[in-house]
């Protein structure tokens, strides 16, 4: 093994090559590695083509003391990673009846094509890793004097697998920085740059970082230095960048909501423009979010809301859809109209089209309506493309609403965001 911990990440598809979807794992893994004490010499994309897997798996095995493989482990003839690790091993592939136990009952009640079995291989001598969200579990192995480790593609069962398996794995082989010797953070509505802008200002000690950006947050860890001084850093990011913008921990938005929520015994309803039920899709993907989502409301068109929420049609045309007038009485109609406690509203411009002088792309009202309290609304105005105006009001919706229903001020949006 070698002395120097380093690391090559390895994706293989060639719906990657030919941008048919979007490569997050160098990222993700890259940040992760890195809080881990490696350095990450490269993230490289390939094709489903057997000899550019091959050399550059080998060349991978030569120069890093770990690879990380992603993709190529579905059923199908073009997926090649575990012949190819096997090949570089140079040992037989292997059938393991417990992963083929485990893909059946993910498939119970439905057929299972024999091209299925090829999941429940893997080579010779390698230890497999659990994929409690898929059906075709990771391994691990020695190639050469490199540890490789092969994952499966979609990030919802890569991510868990790496964070419950991989790392333990990593810390066991190659030592390193245990949880105790890093400090996470979660950065909500803060650019990249503004983050790292924060982290340098605060810097303190021999602390380091590295970051994460996910569709609804920036994932920060702080390393090095002492615990006193990563807590100090912290602490003084929370200072200037806001305490409603940066957390402590990796969380995410709709978690925070929901966990408020869940203090205050309070349901919640949703009325959606611009979002177009956003703010509800991220809710709902939180197991359990029943006990706190009573249902939402995608009110796209001035008709949509007035048949669906009650908005007088006179006062609507008056104050425009993007107005404070009309997402209150978003909020307020959509609690009217339900058994909820608590109603969140949202109407904006989300480009790239529809904006004028007075209102330009990114303009965007959002209110929160308190049952048996009063209802509160805050403009702000985001930028960048559609995709990301409406993902940032999404979150903005989920924190203000978290604010409010825990009886916090909500920070000036002018000023802060």
């Amino acid at each position: 093994m070698c002395e120097a911990r380093t690391a090559v990440i390895v994706s293989a598809g060639t719906e990657l090559t030919e941008g048919i979807i979007q490569d997050t794992h160098v990222r993700f893994l890259a940040s992760e590695l890195t809080a881990l004490g490696f350095a990450v010499l490269r993230g490289v994309q390939l094709p489903d083509d057997a000899a550019l897997f091959r050399d550059e798996l080998a060349r991978a095995s030569r120069d890093a003391c770990l690879v990380i493989v992603t993709g190529g482990l579905g059923p199908t003839t073009d997926d090649l990673s575990r012949e190819i690790i096997a090949e570089a091993a140079g040992t037989a592939l292997v059938f393991h009846p417990e992963a083929w136990e485990a893909l059946l009952a993910r498939f119970t009640g439905r057929k299972v094509s024999d091209t299925n079995r090829k999941q429940a291989m893997a080579p010779q001598g390698f230890p497999l890793i659990a994929n409690p969200n898929g059906t075709a579990p990771g391994f691990h192995g020695m190639v050469g004097s490199a540890l490789v480790v092969a994952l499966p593609g979609p990030p919802n069962e890569l991510r868990p697998m790496f964070s419950r398996s991989v790392v333990p794995l990593l810390r066991e082989r190659f030592g390193g920085p245990g949880e105790e010797d890093i400090l996470w953070g979660t950065a909500l509505m803060v650019p990249e740059s503004n983050l790292e802008e924060g982290l340098r200002k605060c810097m303190r000690g021999g602390v380091t970082w590295g970051t994460r950006v996910d569709e609804d947050r920036i994932v920060f860890s702080l390393r090095g230095g002492s615990a006193a001084d990563r807590e100090g850093l912290l602490r003084d990011l929370t200072s200037t960048l806001d305490a409603a913008r940066i957390r402590q921990g990796e969380t995410r938005p709709a978690l925070l909501l929901t966990e408020a929520l869940l203090h205050a015994h309070t349901t919640l309803v949703t009325a959606e423009s611009c979002t177009g039920g956003l703010i509800g899709k991220y809710m709902t993907d939180l197991a359990g979010s029943s006990r706190v989502f009573w249902g939402g409301n995608v009110v796209y068109s001035d008709e949509a809301k007035v048949r669906l929420l009650g908005l007088n049609p006179r006062a609507l045309q008056e104050h425009g859809a993007v107005s404070e007038h009309t997402a209150r009485a978003m909020a307020e109609g959509a609690l009217a109209m339900s058994a909820a406690d608590a109603g969140v509203a949202v109407t904006g411009i989300a480009g790239p089209d529809g904006g004028s002088h007075e209102k330009p792309v990114g303009t965007v009202w959002i209110a929160v309506a308190l049952r048996g309290g009063d209802c509160q609304a805050r403009l702000f105005t985001f930028s960048g493309s559609r995709d990301m105006i409406r993902r940032r009001t999404a979150v903005a919706a989920m924190l203000f609403a978290e604010a409010r229903v825990l009886g916090r001020e909500f920070l000036d949006s002018r000023a802060k965001w």
